[in-house]
């Protein structure tokens, strides 16, 4: 912060025009299906096999839905990126009366609704997120997809916050990734948010 991902990542909900809105939505999509695409094998090694469900992080006060869920075309172009036998089911989750705070995932948050428990049942499930702060959210959301019965879940953000001028964690975390760019401290990113989620 601040960057171009993060005006993207902002611009795509907050933008007070909807053509801006529209445009950095299909830039979002782009980026997190190439994403998608590039580390689909990654994914397939953290879920151990092959991906069943993809559903956006629910919002946590935005009515509505999962912002992410209402960028024109994204459903179809995940799908497409991580291949055959996967499903798009944003209504897999929706939000229950259980308080998350910053930093303080609660299982409780979200609910599988009967209508999508048999699909969430024994699948392996990506999570996708635009913007991972404290995690508290996305690991509310997976915490309730595994109580649910999910066989696995992984959590997919397309930015994570990270500042490591005011966070020892953070700068440790920045510290500690490879030098090299491309294709190693992204999968490390995949690993880490796929252990965390069980």
């Amino acid at each position: 912060m601040p960057g171009p991902l993060y005006a993207i990542l902002l611009g795509y909900k907050e933008s007070p025009v909807t053509e801006a809105r529209c445009r950095f939505g299909r830039c979002l999509r782009e980026l997190l299906c190439r994403a998608l695409l590039e580390h689909r094998a990654c994914l397939a090694a953290v879920s151990d096999g092959p991906l069943d469900l993809v559903l956006p992080v629910p919002s946590s006060s935005r009515p509505g839905g999962a912002p992410l869920g209402r960028v024109e075309g994204l459903a179809e172009r995940v799908v497409t990126a991580l291949g055959t036998g996967v499903r798009w089911l944003p209504t897999a989750l929706e939000r229950a009366a259980g308080e998350i705070g910053h930093m303080r995932p609660n299982a409780r948050a979200f609910a599988v609704p009967c209508r999508a428990r048999s699909a969430v049942r024994g699948a392996r499930v990506l999570l996708v997120d635009d913007t991972y702060v404290s995690g508290a959210r996305a690991q509310s959301a997976a915490a309730a997809l595994r109580l649910a019965g999910a066989r696995a879940v992984v959590i997919v953000p397309a930015g994570r916050v990270l500042r490591p001028d005011r966070l020892d964690g953070h700068a440790a975390f920045l510290a500690a990734q490879p030098a090299q760019s491309g294709h190693g401290p992204r999968c490390l990113l995949l690993s880490q948010a796929g252990a965390g989620t069980g």
